[in-house]
This record gives C-alpha cells, structure tokens and sequence, in this order.
C-alpha cells in the first residue's frame, strides 16, 4: 500500500513539474493513462489517481475522447511564489508569519521567493518593494502575498502603484496583515489579518476592567490604517472618540514629546500601544524620563501567525485556480493574553 502511494506521489510530482516548465502548452495533452501505466510500471488505479491529483489542484482538466490538458492557470504558474513583506525586520510576528507560508509552499511544491526589502527607512522600503515587484513580474511567479506599505505620508498609492504591476501581468495577489484602500476603483484582491477594531475593543475592556482612569493609545505617525482600526476599537471600549485627550501620536523613542505627556501630574495611568514593538521602546523611554518602570510579561493581542499564514496561502491558491472569485476580507480571530502588565497586584 504504501508502494503504491509513492509511485502515485512520484508520478504526480513529475508531471506537477513538467507543466510548471511549460512542457504542455496550450492544446498540447498530457501522457495518457496508459502510457504512465507502462513508463513507471504501476497499476491503472495508481496512474488514475495521479490524474485525479492534479484535476484536483486546478492543474489539467479532462476533455472526453481528447485526452488531458494543463489549465490555463496551470499554463502560468512557474512553481514559485512570491512574498513581500517591509516589516519583515520588525517584532517577532512577521518571521512567524513567513515561515509558515513557506512551509505552505515547501508542501505544495513550491518555492517562496522572498523579496529582500531592508532598508531602514520606510521611504527607501517603498523603493526596494516596487524594485521586487517588477523582478517578480519578470520572473512570473505564480502568485503573491503582499504586505501593504506603512508608515509614508501616501502609503495607499506606492501599494497601488505595486498591485497595478501585477494586475498588468495577471499575477493573482493576497494583501496580509494590512488592507488598502483603492479609492474609486472596487477592491480587487483578497485580504487576510485579524480583527483589529477587535483586538483594540478587547484592551480597552480590559484596562477599564482593571481600574484605570486616564487611558491614552499611543501611536507613530503616519501609521498603518490598522492601527487605527486598534484606536477606534480602544476609544469605543473607554468611552472616547479619538482627539488628542486620548492619543499619543509619537514615535516611542521620542523623549522630548513623550516628557510633555508623562511628565505631568494628570499623566496617564494606562497606555495602549500599537505594538508589542512599540510598547518595549515607550518602556526604555519612560525609564530615561526617570519614572519608574517596571518590566513584566506585557498584556497583548496574540497574533495566530501560523493560522494567518496558513489561511493566506489557501486564499492565494485558491485565487490562482480561480480568479474569477469575488474579493473576500478574511479576518483571523486573535484572543487577548493577560500578563503581569496589567494584572491587579
């Protein structure tokens, strides 16, 4: 039996392979049963369900008394897959991320190209991820998993600008972590990421609960519009509706903005941050301003990364075999994880 299964598997991963190369073009039929029942001297029922494997994946379709087809979308796939993602340096959250999209691929069989987007600026990040995109375009992976742009003063149209590279090239996109408005134009692409108005809606509750009185939502400039979908949740849960009486629009390492808001009798009692990553640079900050700081495990939002991974790659797959598919806003659950941070002593 399981000899079987590996010649079925041997069987499928070669003529996987072969389409991917282009060695079946359009109107071109694949090996007959027959003839893969003699080259790797298996059973007809083994041969069959290689067939079935690769119907099955959107690869080949049967045409009756023809033979067997590689799809048109099986006629652009290239076996490679690509990621763009200018956070990747930032926290522990995206590094999860990617590397369970590329275990993802690795069981398809494909290969996760990884754009190398590092600089330390988001300007020059901007730069380097349209320089990907158009080496993504040329090289025609099969699809993209794309991480919107952050933290400019027109984030929305430097993404824009990328997605229009790949609508060009008909190269099917799922947008993660941040979605992006398009102005006039319908949302074309799919999106995947938690519930941000959420998880913001949850820390509120949560700090409210514990007694605090002045909460404030810190936040970077020209940030994500999730995180102000994490501001509209908080202000919802604490009574507030934005303004300056509840944010904190900083970078967290600026001491000198910082001072004037924490420096004060009425300083708050509770901070929001926008992130992990930004939460553990107010800390050190707080602690130059000489107020005492202490450090326990942080009170946060868990981000499933290996759920967010997995439901982006199954909604890029399935964008490829189908791209005729109405858009879709998928929103992975994200619980809140109480620690010592803000635990009643």
């Amino acid at each position: 039996m399981a000899e079987d299964k590996a010649k079925y598997r041997k069987i499928f991963e070669y003529l996987r392979k072969e389409i991917r190369d282009g060695r079946y073009p359009r109107g071109v039929p694949l090996p007959s049963e027959e003839s893969l029942v003699r080259k790797y001297n298996v059973s007809r029922i083994t041969a069959v369900r290689a067939m079935d494997e690769l119907v099955k994946c959107g690869l080949v379709y049967r045409k009756r008394g023809a033979g067997t087809f590689a799809t048109k979308t099986a006629a652009l796939e290239s076996g490679r897959i690509g990621l763009i993602m200018p956070s990747l340096s930032f926290g522990e959250v995206f590094p999860c991320i990617c590397q369970g999209l590329m275990r993802c691929a690795q069981k398809d069989g494909y290969t996760l190209l990884l754009g190398d987007i590092s600089a330390a600026t988001p300007a020059k990040r901007a730069v380097e991820a349209a320089k990907v995109a158009r080496a993504f375009v040329k090289q025609r992976v099969a699809g993209v998993v794309l991480q919107p742009l952050a933290f400019l003063k027109s984030p929305d149209r430097v993404t824009r600008e990328i997605l229009a590279l790949f609508d060009g090239a008909e190269i099917p996109v799922v947008l993660i972590d941040r979605n992006v408005s398009l102005g006039q134009d319908p949302i074309r692409h799919d999106f995947v990421g938690i519930d941000n108005f959420a998880a913001g809606r949850a820390l509120g509750e949560h700090v409210v609960a514990q007694g605090a009185k002045r909460v404030r939502f810190l936040m970077r400039p020209e940030c994500a519009t999730v995180i102000r979908d994490r501001l509209a949740g908080a202000a919802f849960a604490v009574g507030k509706r934005g303004g300056m009486e509840f944010e904190i629009v900083a970078e967290p390492d600026d001491v000198a903005v910082l001072a004037s808001v924490f420096r004060k009798k009425s300083r708050p009692d509770a901070v929001i941050c926008e992130s992990d990553y930004v939460a553990a640079v107010l800390r050190n900050t707080l602690d130059k301003l000489g107020l005492s700081v202490m450090f326990p495990p942080l009170t946060t939002v868990h981000q499933p990364c290996e759920d967010i991974a997995l439901v982006a790659y199954r909604a890029l797959r399935e964008r490829m075999r189908d791209p005729s598919l109405p858009p879709r806003r998928i929103l992975v659950p994200a619980p809140l994880v109480v620690r010592e941070s803000t635990k009643e002593s």
